[in-house]
C-alpha cells in the first residue's frame, strides 16, 4: 500500500512537472539558452572580425566599421554576461561553426580581398542576427521576459549596422 501511494505521488509529480514545463516552454521558439548560445557567439563574431578588419582592411570605411564592431558588440557582450549571471545562463565564449568558420575564411582572405569579404559576411551575419533577435524578442520568443526585452533593446542598433554594412558592401564593389 505504502509502495502504491508513493508510486503515485512520483507519477503525480512528473505529471505536474512535465505540465507546468509544456506551458513554460511549447509556445516559446526558442529556449532562452539556445538564444544566450547563439546570440554570445554572433556577437562574439563581430567583435573577432571587427578586430580582424581594423588590421587587414585596406579601406579606411571598412577599417572604421570594424571599430565599431569591436566598441558596439563588446558592450553588448558584457550586457549579455550580466543578464545572464542572474539568471544562470552560461555565456559561452566560443563561436559556433557557422561563426567559426566564417572567421576562418575571413583569417584566410588576402588583404587585396579582405574589404569585399568582410563586407559580405558582415551583411550576412547582420541578417542573421536581426533575424535571430526579432524572433527571441517577439511575443512567443523565448520565455524569460527580461531577455525578451534585451533582444528588443538590440534590434535598433543590429538594423543600423545591417544597413552600414549594406552600403558599405555597395561602395566595395
Amino acid at each position: 500500500m505504502k509502495t502504491t501511494k508513493s508510486l503515485i505521488m512520483v507519477v503525480a509529480t512528473v505529471l505536474f512537472l512535465s505540465a507546468c514545463k509544456k506551458d513554460r516552454n511549447d509556445n516559446h521558439e526558442m529556449d532562452n539558452q539556445m538564444f544566450v548560445t547563439q546570440a554570445s557567439s554572433s556577437n562574439n563574431f563581430e567583435v573577432q572580425a571587427g578586430a580582424m578588419a581594423m588590421t587587414k582592411a585596406q579601406s579606411g570605411d571598412v577599417k572604421h566599421y570594424g571599430e565599431h564592431m569591436v566598441s558596439d558588440h563588446t558592450a553588448v557582450g558584457n550586457e549579455m554576461k550580466q543578464l545572464s549571471a542572474g539568471k544562470g545562463w552560461t555565456v559561452p565564449t566560443t563561436l559556433q561553426p557557422k561563426e567559426q568558420a566564417n572567421l576562418n575564411l575571413l583569417a584566410a582572405t588576402d588583404q587585396a580581398n579582405f574589404d569585399k569579404e568582410f563586407m559580405r559576411i558582415m551583411v550576412a551575419s547582420h541578417q542573421d542576427a536581426v533575424s535571430l533577435f526579432s524572433m527571441a524578442s517577439g511575443a512567443t520568443g523565448v520565455y524569460d521576459a527580461d531577455l525578451r526585452t534585451f533582444a528588443a533593446s538590440k534590434l535598433p542598433s543590429l538594423n543600423t549596422h545591417l544597413e552600414e554594412a549594406v552600403n558599405l558592401q555597395a561602395k566595395i564593389k
